[in-house]
């Protein structure tokens, strides 16, 4: 959803009924798991069902209001507001809960239970087929890359990254795993899994890391989807030989940004096209069938010319190559970005 169109909701009074016409139309059992979710709160102090909390979270996102404050703006606290969301809970309310009551209750969700909700929004879209438009040649493409939320002078709760720079310093970084369904210009959680230490982590203990936490995400994601085939985009951070092996074993497909990370890989590539390229398009260059340990896929090169700036993209893939599609394929390593620029907002 881009701004202008968000604006124009925002216009729109009766935004919330329709945001319900369409959640009950689609997800018909979302607003029921919100209310059967586990409540840890002291049920003497209870004022809002579980339910009413999660609306009044849900409803102002949908709207584009992303911060918790936004909820006690005048933006969304409104009367029209007020009156629809007692409708749809079910629970006569005089005022919106406080992002801050929210807040508590968010603090001690269970992360099962949030899964669950994440795999039956994800499994009924795609049971819809409204989504089946955007697979490539019968893979959904997911995209996978690791964020900082936040860096911290403590250790906050005692499992944060720790970073030290060249001058010394210490900082203690919040990082997150995000693993998002690309369906056209629209970008769809899929799974996401803090990367963070054990509590007392000693000297000789490694820290957690991406790719470690991506081994585990994979797990769960071919035990959620165990017949889905997908097609896994990510950084070079995975161009190696334990994420392509990951891949194999799912029988899913992948395409990784190649660099020097990869240095014998990546030089062998570029003297082999200085004299074959097995593609005949223009600023398009491939090796088919690289061998590369236990491992064969294919190298991809484009070079892209802008305002007299020229960039050159590097992928490699098990998809099959070929003049036909190598464009297809550059535009779908190239939706990396999406993560980015839409999934991180």
């Amino acid at each position: 959803m881009n701004r202008k169109t968000r604006r124009e909701l925002k216009k729109d009074k009766n935004l919330i009924k329709e945001l319900y016409s369409i959640i009950v139309k689609y997800l018909s059992k979302l607003l029921t798991m919100f209310n059967n979710l586990t409540d840890t709160r002291h049920q003497s102090y209870v004022t809002y069902s579980m339910k009413t909390i999660y609306v009044t979270r849900l409803f102002p996102l949908l709207c584009g209001l992303t911060t918790m404050t936004d909820i006690s703006t005048d933006t969304f606290n409104t009367d029209t507001c007020i009156k629809n969301i007692s409708k749809i809970c079910n629970q006569n309310l005089s005022e919106l809960p406080y992002w801050e009551t929210i807040q508590d209750v968010f603090m001690n969700i269970k992360t099962s239970e949030l899964r669950d909700i994440q795999k039956y929004i994800v499994k009924t879209l795609i049971r819809s087929k409204m989504f089946d438009r955007y697979k490539y040649d019968g893979y959904f493409q997911i995209v996978v890359d690791g964020t900082g939320l936040s860096n911290h002078s403590y250790n906050l709760n005692d499992n944060c990254i720790k970073k030290k720079y060249k001058d010394g310093k210490i900082a203690y970084c919040k990082y997150v795993l995000e693993c998002k369904l690309i369906v056209g210009n629209i970008v769809i959680s899929l799974d996401s899994e803090w990367i963070e230490n054990a509590e007392n982590l000693n000297e000789n203990q490694k820290q957690d890391c991406e790719t470690k936490v991506f081994e585990r995400m994979a797990k769960r994601i071919k035990k959620k989807y165990p017949k889905q085939k997908f097609i896994i985009t990510a950084d070079a951070l995975y161009c190696t030989s334990p994420m392509i092996c990951i891949c194999k074993e799912n029988h899913w497909k992948y395409i990784f940004n190649l660099n020097d990370r990869l240095r014998t890989v990546f030089k062998g590539f570029n003297d082999y096209i200085e004299c074959f390229n097995d593609c005949s398009i223009e600023n398009y260059f491939l090796d088919n069938n690289y061998k590369y340990k236990n491992h064969k896929f294919n190298i991809i090169k484009f070079t892209e010319s802008k305002k007299k700036k020229t960039t050159n993209f590097h992928y490699i893939t098990n998809l099959k190559v070929t003049n036909n599609n190598i464009k297809k394929i550059v535009c779908l390593g190239r939706n990396r970005w999406k993560i980015e620029n839409q999934g991180f907002l």
